[in-house]
C-alpha cells in the first residue's frame, strides 16, 4: 500500500512499526539478476488440459486440477531496479504445492506487459479469479507505483493457460491522472452480467471497472463511485464476497472518513447495472487511519449471509478483529470483536502484537464451517523471541465465529519446521492464507515470516492445522537467492 491520510501504510506482508519503520525494507533488499529470474521459470507439467468453462479452482493457473500457491513480493529488485516487484508461483500437485516446480514472474518476463522499474511495487496485491471463463485461473496483480505517462498505478492480469502464467495484460486508470490507481483491488461479478469486474481504489476514488477483460487490453466501462454522499473518504483497501443471498458479488471499501474522524467500511451491494452508492456504512475500530488493516468475507455460521471481517492491527492494545454479521441489507452495523483478551483466544494483548494484521478464512478441520486465521506478526514468543510472530485460528460454527477451541501457531509449536532460536524479529503472520491444496476437505495454513524471508505451510487435520509434517520454504528454496527478507503478500 502507500501513504494514505498522511500515515504510512505498511505493505501487506511487512508490518509498520514505530521502532523499525519502512527503512528496514530498503536495507534488506537483494538484487535478483536476470540469470536468476530465468533459472526459476520451471514450466508446469499438466496431467490434462482444462476445458472451456469457469475454472473449478480460481488459483489453478495451469488447469491440471490442483490449486497453485502464489504470492507477490513488492520489494523485489529486478535487473537493478529496486522495489520493482515480482510474483512467485509454486505449482500445485496431488500432495499440495511442489517447491521443485515454481515460476518467478516480473514485468521483465517474456509476454508480460510493461517493464521493471524502480518503485513499481509489482505484486503489492495478488488476487486469483478466472477473468475470461476459459477454465484456467488468472492472477490480478497490482503495481501501484507504475508510471504510464501522466497516469500512475496499474493492475495486470496474468492469464492462466496450459503453459501457466505466460502472458500478462496491463490496465491503467480510466480517467484520473497521478492518482495512485490500483492501490488495492477486488474482483467479482458486481453487475450480475456473468462477467468478472474489478474494483480498484486510489487515495481518493473508488472505480468499478467492468468486464469483459481481454488479452488484447479491452475492457468494459469504468465508473467512479465517489463522492459518497458528500463525504471525504480516504480508501485504504477493498474486499469482495457474497454478503447477501442474491448470489451476486458485493464489496466493501475500508478507509478513513476525514469528516467524522473515524474509520469506516462502505458496503456496496452488487446487482444488475452495478452499485451506484453504498448500501450501508459501518464504523471500524481505531481512530488514526487503517494502519495494518486487513479484511475478508466468509459465512462462518452457514446461514447464507457472508460476514465481513476487519482486522485492525493498531486498534486498542495489541489489535483486534471485528466481525460484522451478514444480513439481507449487508453487514450488521455493530460487530463482535475478538482480541487476545477474548475468552478462549491464546495470548495476552500487548501494544506491539498487531493482532489482525492479516486474515484469511476457510474450513481447517472439515466440519463444513469456515474458520479464520489471524496474523499476529508482533507477538513475543517464549518471553525472549521479540516479534517472532504467530498465527491464531478462530473456529467457525453454528453460532458463528468463536474464540472457543482456537489455537495459536508459532515456531514453538511442535513439528513446525525451522530453528526457533533463529526466529527473533521474524514477523511470522505478516501474510496468512487458508487453502485446501491437497483436496482432503481441510485447509492448510500458509504463513509468511517476512523479516527473515520464510514461508511456512502447515497441513490440515480433523482438529485443524498441525505442525507435524509442516514445510518450510526459504527465499533460497523458492529460487529467490540468499535474501534475508522479502515482502510476501499471499493471494486473497
Amino acid at each position: 500500500m502507500s501513504l494514505a491520510g498522511g500515515l504510512l501504510i505498511a505493505p501487506k506482508g511487512r508490518p509498520a512499526s514505530a521502532s523499525t519503520p519502512g527503512d528496514t525494507i530498503r536495507k534488506r533488499l537483494c538484487l535478483l539478476s536476470a540469470g536468476l529470474l530465468a533459472s526459476v521459470l520451471t514450466p508446469p507439467v499438466l496431467a490434462t488440459p482444462a476445458t472451456a468453462a469457469v475454472a473449478k479452482y480460481v488459483d489453478d493457473f495451469n488447469g491440471d486440477g490442483h490449486r497453485d500457491l502464489a504470492f507477490g513480493d513488492r520489494t523485489a529488485t529486478v535487473s537493478g531496479k529496486k522495489q520493482a516487484g515480482a510474483v512467485v508461483v509454486v505449482w500445485g500437485s496431488a500432495h499440495g504445492p511442489d517447491p521443485a516446480k515454481r515460476s518467478l514472474i516480473t514485468q521483465n518476463s517474456p509476454g508480460i506487459a510493461g517493464g521493471a522499474e524502480t518503485n513499481d511495487f509489482f505484486g503489492a496485491k495478488v488476487t486469483a479469479a478466472d477473468m475470461n471463463k476459459d477454465g484456467y485461473g488468472d492472477l490480478v496483480v497490482t503495481a501501484p507505483g507504475e508510471d504510464v505517462g501522466a497516469y500512475h498505478g496499474t493492475f495486470t492480469i496474468l492469464w492462466g493457460s496450459r503453459a501457466g502464467l505466460t502472458e500478462g495484460t496491463s490496465f491503467k486508470s480510466p480517467a484520473c491522472k497521478d492518482c495512485g490507481f490500483a492501490k488495492d483491488v477486488a474482483v467479482g461479478d458486481f453487475t450480475a452480467d456473468g462477467r468478472q469486474d474489478v474494483v480498484s481504489i486510489t487515495d481518493d476514488y473508488v472505480y468499478v471497472v467492468r468486464g469483459p477483460f481481454t488479452r488484447s487490453g479491452s475492457r468494459g466501462t469504468a465508473t467512479n463511485l465517489d463522492p459518497v454522499d458528500g463525504e471525504d473518504i480516504k480508501p485504504d483497501l477493498v474486499v469482495s464476497g457474497k454478503v447477501t443471498k442474491d448470489g451476486t458479488a458485493d464489496f466493501a471499501v475500508l478507509g478513513y472518513d476525514s469528516d467524522t474522524w473515524t474509520n469506516r467500511a462502505w458496503f456496496y451491494r452488487g446487482g444488475s447495472g452495478g452499485p451506484a452508492k453504498p448500501a450501508r456504512k459501518v464504523r471500524v475500530p481505531g481512530d488514526s487511519g487503517l494502519v495494518g488493516a486487513s479484511a475478508t468475507i466468509a459465512d462462518f455460521d452457514k446461514d447464507g449471509y457472508g460476514d465481513l471481517v476487519v482486522g485492525t492491527a493498531r486498534a486498542g492494545k495489541g489489535g483486534s478483529v471485528s466481525v460484522f454479521k451478514g444480513t439481507s441489507q449487508g453487514p450488521a452495523t455493530s460487530a463482535t470483536t475478538f482480541t487476545q483478551a477474548t475468552a478462549g483466544v491464546p495470548g495476552t494483548p500487548e501494544s506491539v502484537d498487531y493482532f489482525g494484521y492479516d486474515v484469511s478464512a476457510a474450513d481447517t478441520n472439515g466440519d463444513g464451517y469456515p474458520d479464520l486465521a489471524v496474523g499476529i506478526p508482533g507477538e513475543v514468543i517464549g518471553g525472549n523471541l521479540f516479534r517472532a510472530g504467530a498465527v491464531t485460528v478462530l473456529r467457525g460454527g453454528r453460532g458463528g465465529l468463536t474464540g472457543t477451541g482456537s489455537r495459536q501457531y508459532d515456531t514453538g509449536t511442535p513439528g513446525v519446521a525451522g530453528d526457533p532460536a533463529e526466529e527473533d524479529d521474524a514477523w511470522l503472520g505478516s501474510s496468512v492464507l487458508l487453502r485446501d491444496f491437497d483436496h482432503d476437505g481441510r485447509a492448510e495454513l500458509v504463513a509468511t515470516a517476512n523479516e527473515i524471508g520464510r514461508l511456512h505451510l502447515l497441513p490440515g487435520t480433523s482438529s485443524g492445522p498441525t505442525g507435524a509434517g509442516s514445510v518450510l520454504l526459504t527465499t533460497e528454496s523458492l529460487g529467490l537467492g540468499s535474501r534475508s527478507y522479502f515482502g510476501a503478500a499471499l493471494t486473497d
